[in-house]
């Protein structure tokens, strides 16, 4: 196997299946995105919205900044914890924005999409492990502000994802680091 499919090969598959439920988005007039997308009054009704609604996109840019951070981000971490771990810490990293998202919305009636409770997992991931492997961490813990920054001053943003995803994919990591050493 050549090495750009081998470094990060779960990452990318992740890539994939975001760009073709995008594509199946754009091309079902909504129907995908209303099977997929989490709300919290359904949520025992389509309990699979939970995970679903961390790869569907609302439009392209979403799409592809959620796709550029999880080519960032997601091959680091998965090349440090390996593969099975990455697929654990993705995934419930876009739960733990989920529940986030369902404990803490005020607004009856809203649903939320996107990978990004899953990609604020994989920053505070990143965080912990360049911490625990004892390189300079400021840089990363200056990104994660500004991206949280971003998200209260964006009425648009489910900060709640993100800090739901961000809290659970540092706790994650922080495991992690502690079982490695």
């Amino acid at each position: 196997m050549n090495s750009f499919m081998a470094r990060g090969r779960v990452t990318k598959i992740l890539i994939g299946i975001n760009l073709l439920v995008f594509l199946a988005q754009y091309t079902s007039n909504g129907a995908v995105t209303s099977l997929l997308a989490l709300i919290p009054e359904n949520v025992f009704f389509e309990p699979w919205t939970i995970v679903t609604s961390g790869f569907a996109h609302a439009d392209p840019l979403h799409l592809l900044l959620n796709m550029y951070s999880l080519w960032i981000f997601g091959e680091a971490i998965e090349n440090f914890i390996g593969a099975k771990r990455f697929v654990w810490l993705y995934l419930l990293s876009i739960v733990g924005g989920s529940v986030a998202f369902i404990i803490f919305n005020n607004y009856p009636g809203s649903w939320v999409v996107g990978a990004s409770g899953g990609i604020f997992g994989l920053m505070g991931a990143y965080f912990i492990v360049i911490k625990a492997l004892g390189f300079r961490s400021s840089q990363m813990l200056v990104l994660i502000g500004i991206n949280v920054f971003l998200g209260f001053t964006n009425p648009s943003i489910a900060i709640s994802a993100h800090l739901g995803g961000l809290a659970a994919g540092a706790s994650i990591a922080w495991y992690f680091t502690m079982r490695k050493r």
